[in-house]
């Protein structure tokens, strides 16, 4: 039991780790910060306006505009992904809340269960841990872009070069820079962005990742509990009561994850297809013009993108893996040789159990084994059209 509780202990510490980052824009569910989520939510909602000023300015130079693209699909993303954190934060205070009292010993019976159900929060914990870096990585390297690529050109006609006040996002600034100073202090003026976008894109996906992983872990537990039933001759209608409940209350707890992320994962969805296609068509013309241009930050950003839609699709299948297992479980118990109640309950669960968990974008579209190889097709779709456009310019 203590070496159980032990393990335990261990596996909600990824809920710890959330904890801390989510507070830092008062988004965290048990202990929700209202003033500081309204403050970094007014600060992000202005730095938004300016994004689509400067695209509005960008138009209709095609280059500029992909280039403000670039930023401002993915900083949609994120700005509605942090607000549905905070729309549904009631639902998820309440789905945490629920969670947390699996972490304790006496929701498992033996130690089999809780080595099965750790299992999956090892996973979760390691699609946290990389998810974090991947996205801290693609902050930090689109901030410094300006530090790290060239500021120096030279102009038509001469071979003097010409220092140009390059800032790290393509927000509209509404004075003139033509100072060192105005431009440092602009660009300082820039990172609070970087860290509060960050925060929210970490937040929302690691919320997502752990609660998914939670429910899987829970739903194969469950498995095995009904796999069981088969071999109890008798007093298996209190051992099915509780198989009922925490049934329902896995189910329940999963739609309300799916439910909270629908909005945000429908917006991912979109925009990260058009995202991969546009730093595509930068990567591609920054080959054909021959620009001497630092290219880590696409590449960085464009696996940052593949990895957060593939965390999306894992964790999906396993929800409907985990259902399924679950279904056919209650199918195999041989229900047909227990008693008319629990037959009649056991008929109900397998029908309920036929429409597996899964994550949604939108009320439409399910992630899942092909949803990467459809997102990568349709971006080529795009690239392709883009690239003709260069072409065409080039001709």
């Amino acid at each position: 039991k203590f070496k159980d509780q032990r393990d335990l202990n261990k596996g909600v510490k990824v809920f710890t780790w959330a904890r801390i980052m989510s507070k830092c824009i008062g988004v965290w569910p048990l202990e929700p910060n209202y003033y500081l989520f309204n403050l970094s939510f007014l600060y992000f909602t202005y730095i938004m306006f300016t994004e689509y000023v400067n695209l509005f300015y960008c138009l209709p130079n095609l280059k500029k505009v992909v280039n403000n693209l670039t930023e401002s699909l993915a900083f949609t993303h994120i700005y509605v992904r942090t607000l549905m954190l905070r729309v549904h934060i009631k639902k998820l205070r309440e789905i945490i809340s629920e969670f947390l009292k699996d972490y304790h010993v006496s929701a498992y019976k033996n130690s089999e269960e809780v080595y099965l159900f750790m299992g999956y929060m090892k996973k979760g914990k390691f699609f946290v841990k990389y998810a974090t870096i991947f996205v801290a990585m693609t902050v930090t390297s689109w901030f410094i872009r300006p530090i790290t690529s060239s500021s120096v050109q030279a102009p038509h006609n001469s071979t003097i070069p010409k220092f140009t006040y390059v800032l790290p996002y393509k927000f509209h600034v509404f004075y003139p820079i033509n100072s060192y100073r105005a431009y440092v202090l602009t660009y300082i003026s820039h990172g609070p962005f970087a860290f509060i976008s960050g925060l929210g894109h970490v937040t929302s996906g690691c919320f997502l990742i752990m609660l998914s992983f939670h429910v899987s872990g829970r739903l194969a537990v469950l498995a095995t509990r009904i796999n069981a039933l088969k071999y109890r001759k008798e007093g298996y209608r209190k051992e099915l009561n509780e198989i009922i409940f925490e049934h329902s209350r896995l189910l329940n707890m999963g739609e309300g994850i799916k439910k909270a992320y629908t909005t945000s994962l429908l917006i991912y969805l979109i925009n990260g297809s058009i995202l991969i296609c546009i730093i595509g068509y930068q990567i591609l013309l920054i080959f054909t013009l021959g620009i001497k241009k630092n290219l880590t930050p696409f590449f960085v950003f464009i696996m940052t993108v593949y990895l957060v839609i593939t965390i999306f699709c894992i964790l999906s299948e396993h929800l409907i893996a985990e259902s399924k297992k679950v279904s056919n479980a209650f199918w195999n118990c041989q229900w047909y040789n227990m008693d008319q109640d629990c037959t009649k309950d056991i008929i109900f669960c397998i029908k309920r159990s036929q429409k597996p968990l899964c994550l949604q974008a939108g009320a439409f579209f399910t992630f899942g084994n092909k949803t990467l190889t459809e997102v990568t097709k349709t971006a080529m779709g795009y690239l392709s059209v883009l690239r003709n456009f260069l072409l065409a310019e080039q001709s």
